[in-house]
């Protein structure tokens, strides 16, 4: 057994009842994990934010996630699509012309050293006609496949593909930030074309508005029509620093959902727009 916090939990009647197909999407935290279950017309069914509360492994919070819907009867046989969210610090893009999925620990010979415990893995963007390929550990990997058999793996660079922001893009360009615990994730699209996604280390929020500078000026994009688009564990300092630097700055909530519950109006999508794409 493991302990853990539930720090917001919102089940619907609707899970076990609705007819529709639903998806379950799981973004792994360092210290617990947040899960939504949406059917194919948008509607949340469920929600969960939960932490472990003395996180030692990861492997603890794969026990962690078995034993939390297990406590709250989810099943997965009900689900017709289930997603693992995970976090790389590794990782790039490559035309689907010249992907060899035999080969793919060479993409990082350029780009960053492999260690003899991390297994690439990859993910296909029918947007981009490529494939999003990413390091991680493969116990880890593997334990997730085995607790929860069909699960997809997934980087948050591949989800951050998965927004309506590609093709808002339009004549302007748009910047997504997510931020995480100790790191943060960009996103750039311009005139309805991918350009950049790159993780950083931050310190403090001044670091995040320096790296995202840096990336956009290096694109040599005009930021007089730019719109950046931040979530995560944003707070409101951090969401001030950023329009100090930023023409336009607004709280991404991901894709609009409809809520099954009035509770679920209460969640601040922004903090778990990873969820929702």
């Amino acid at each position: 057994m493991v302990s853990y916090y539930i720090n917001n939990q919102i089940i619907s009647g609707e899970l076990k009842t609705s007819d529709c197909q639903k998806k379950l999407s799981i973004c792994l935290e360092t210290n617990g994990f947040s899960f939504t279950i949406i059917n194919e017309k948008n509607k949340m069914l469920a929600f969960g934010d939960i932490t472990c509360a003395f996180p030692e492994t990861l492997s603890q919070i794969i026990v962690l996630i078995k034993q939390v819907f297990a406590d709250l009867n989810i099943e997965y046989a009900l689900m017709d699509e289930m997603e693992l969210i995970i976090s790389s610090n590794k990782s790039t893009w490559v035309p689907e012309s010249l992907f060899d999925a035999k080969h793919t620990r060479e993409y990082f010979k350029v780009l960053s050293p492999l260690e003899v415990r991390e297994t690439v893995f990859h993910c296909y963007s029918e947007r981009l006609e490529a494939y999003s390929v990413f390091t991680y550990l493969d116990t880890i990997v593997s334990a997730f496949k085995v607790a929860i058999p069909g699960i997809k793996l997934k980087s948050q660079h591949a989800k951050m593909l998965e927004t309506p922001l590609l093709e808002r893009s339009r004549m302007k360009t748009l910047v997504e930030v997510y931020v995480r615990k100790k790191e943060f994730d960009v996103a750039i699209f311009s005139n309805k074309t991918f350009l950049f996604s790159n993780t950083f280390k931050y310190n403090d929020k001044l670091d995040i508005a320096y790296f995202t500078l840096l990336a956009i000026n290096k694109l040599n994009l005009n930021q007089a029509n730019l719109e950046l688009s931040i979530s995560g564990k944003v707070d409101r300092d951090m969401f001030e620093t950023m329009e100090r630097f930023f023409p336009k700055v607004n709280l991404y909530t991901g894709s609009k959902v409809v809520f099954a519950d009035n509770e679920m109006y209460k969640i601040p999508l922004y903090q778990y727009s990873m969820l929702l794409r």
